[in-house]
């Protein structure tokens, strides 16, 4: 899949030299998903830095690797740790708002076109904002697949996701939706493979990375972490 991200002008930073421009004002971000029972991959290249993660549903815990900088560095993270986070974070409003369940309608449409050599159909995602007032998304959707658990934790859903999708009665293969920021973020499958044997080292964490738990990324906003920085213990 692709994803396509734009933020507004303003976001960017002022001046005219070129070293000084903002990689994630306008991103693209290529990503693949493979799924095998309990465990899943999730591999992203964002041109200036790759990132995997390998999620293991026995164990409940999630391994994100980077490569950045010259630099193989990652981290791990239980269940509960992602919950901490995401409760902290939603609560200092830094995620899209979650309307209640009951809040959100889907209105299936008769409009259909291919992605990725599916048939695939338009629906009509409706939800109340913080300010109680309708919000509408346009969602493309598969029928004939499912979206996933393993899908629907991954931090690529996470981060551009639309509330109700997980009650889509089939696969979200396209949407664009436009943050309260002004960022502005596209989804696109561009490719589903469902015959293809997964051989299970596919989801062995490879060697090299200097991983650390989710508590350490997290100090100092994370800064210490990604530059390599001495810390107290």
């Amino acid at each position: 899949m692709t994803i396509e991200i734009h933020r507004p002008d303003d976001a960017a930073p002022s001046g005219n030299n070129e070293n000084t421009s903002n990689p994630w004002s306008d991103l693209e971000m290529k990503s693949k998903m493979q799924f095998k029972g309990d465990k899943s991959k999730m591999q992203m290249d964002m041109g200036f830095s790759k990132s995997e993660v390998f999620y293991d549903g026995v164990t409940k815990t999630t391994t994100t690797l980077f490569q950045a900088m010259g630099r193989k560095m990652g981290f791990y993270s239980t269940d509960a740790d992602v919950k901490k986070m995401m409760d902290a974070n939603d609560s200092a409003n830094r995620f899209r708002f979650t309307p209640n369940k009951e809040d959100i309608v889907i209105e299936y449409l008769s409009d259909s076109k291919k992605i990725a050599g599916y048939t695939c159909y338009k629906a009509n995602i409706r939800y109340l904002n913080r300010q109680g007032e309708e919000i509408q998304q346009i969602v493309w959707y598969c029928p004939d697949f499912m979206i996933g658990e393993r899908f629907r934790m991954s931090s690529l859903m996470r981060m551009g996701a639309v509330p109700g999708m997980q009650k889509l009665k089939g696969f979200p293969m396209e949407y664009e939706m436009t943050r309260n920021n002004g960022m502005n973020i596209r989804y696109q499958v561009t490719k589903v493979d469902l015959a293809t044997k997964i051989e299970d080292a596919i989801f062995t964490i490879p060697s090299g990375y200097d991983i650390k738990p989710m508590s350490e990324m997290n100090r100092d906003g994370g800064r210490g972490f990604f530059m390599g920085r001495e810390r107290d213990e």
